[in-house]
């Protein structure tokens, strides 16, 4: 099995902007980025509660696939984190405190992803992304996102997206209000607080969630997505020194509650499938995503033409998470598909 080398990278914050905004860049040798070199950078962005980790499993199932085939489709991959999860919450703890304290919306994503894909070759990657050919990946509310970095200027262009479970709808449809309250619930009730990431790793296996995620994902989950309790900074004896869920309940609630979710992300969806290539990929258990949701985001009438649907079999809203190497396995495939027919056109 080949070996995900990795470089991280942070764009500061600015008189204008007050969070640390961070990435990492993953690739299996510089002998396959070189001979990709012409190939297209993926920009991942990933689900409400997770990190930019949590799609290790996924990149190097994709990465292996073109190296097993000889292709040289992909360049590179870039993770980017939303700055209220992962390592980003406790770079951010203080300003998330003092800018957001009670609400957050999909378009703080949007900004930092397009502050980091922006920042030039002196700041951040040192990459010029304008002149990347760029295919956006998102998962859940990471599709929105993506979507509603189209308003940002400078634009950042995408030659396409590739969407899993995307998280957009109607307002006030019954079955969003329904997955809605019961997304809230879970937050609000879920624990967040362990003595250290071993007893957290035994708890969450033990969650009937947790326990249908692959192995090796619920691992970076745990390296990642949890982070040193905040109660660590005072000293002893009045200190704690356990972990905690990087996002906070507050924060998960608020995302859940922005309409950037229902109905500026769906705005945005159905204006790019008319523009872009746009491929949606869907668990087959519909415990978030029903039927009638995505009939809605296939629906021409209204002027919402993906480019692609497809299944994934013993998958839900959480297919990242569950099955990272199907998910790898339909990205790769789809990048495949598509270059392709662009060769067969030529």
């Amino acid at each position: 099995m080949s070996t995900l080398s990795s470089q991280r990278y942070t764009v500061p914050p600015s008189g204008d902007y007050p969070l640390h905004v961070v990435a990492k860049r993953y690739s299996l040798s510089e002998a396959d980025t070189q001979r990709a070199q012409n190939g297209f950078t993926l920009i991942l962005m990933h689900a409400t509660g997770c990190c930019k980790e949590i799609w290790e499993v996924t990149i190097l199932r994709l990465l292996e696939r073109q190296k097993e085939a000889g292709g040289d489709q992909i360049h590179d991959v870039f993770s980017i984190e939303s700055p209220n999860h992962g390592e980003s919450a406790e770079l951010n703890e203080l300003a998330l405190k003092t800018h957001y304290p009670t609400d957050w919306h999909p378009r703080e994503y949007s900004k930092a992803a397009h502050r980091f894909l922006t920042a030039g070759t002196n700041a951040g990657a040192g990459v010029d992304f304008s002149t990347r050919r760029l295919i956006g990946v998102g998962h859940s509310v990471g599709a929105p996102s993506l979507f509603l970095m189209r308003e940002l200027q400078p634009s950042v262009k995408f030659s396409s997206f590739i969407v899993i479970e995307p998280g957009i709808s109607q307002k006030n449809n019954p079955d969003t209000n329904a997955a809605t309250s019961s997304l809230i619930a879970w937050t609000w009730l879920r624990k967040d607080t362990w003595t250290s990431r071993k007893s957290a790793k035994k708890d969450l296996e033990a969650q009937i969630l947790y326990a249908t995620w692959d192995p090796r994902v619920l691992e970076s989950y745990i390296q990642h997505g949890l982070r040193t309790h905040p109660g660590a900074k005072y000293p002893a004896p009045f200190g704690f020194r356990g972990v905690s869920t990087a996002l906070t309940r507050e924060h998960e609630a608020a995302s859940y509650r922005s309409d950037e979710l229902v109905v500026d992300g769906l705005d945005a969806y159905t204006v790019l499938t008319r523009e872009l290539p746009i491929h949606v990929i869907w668990g087959e258990y519909n415990d978030v995503a029903t039927p009638a949701l995505q009939e809605l985001l296939a629906d021409k009438s209204s002027g919402r033409t993906p480019a692609s649907v497809r299944t994934l079999e013993n998958a839900g809203h959480l297919a990242v998470q569950q099955q990272p190497d199907a998910v790898g396995d339909a990205i790769y495939d789809i990048i495949h598909a598509d270059a392709s027919s662009s060769k067969s056109k030529l």
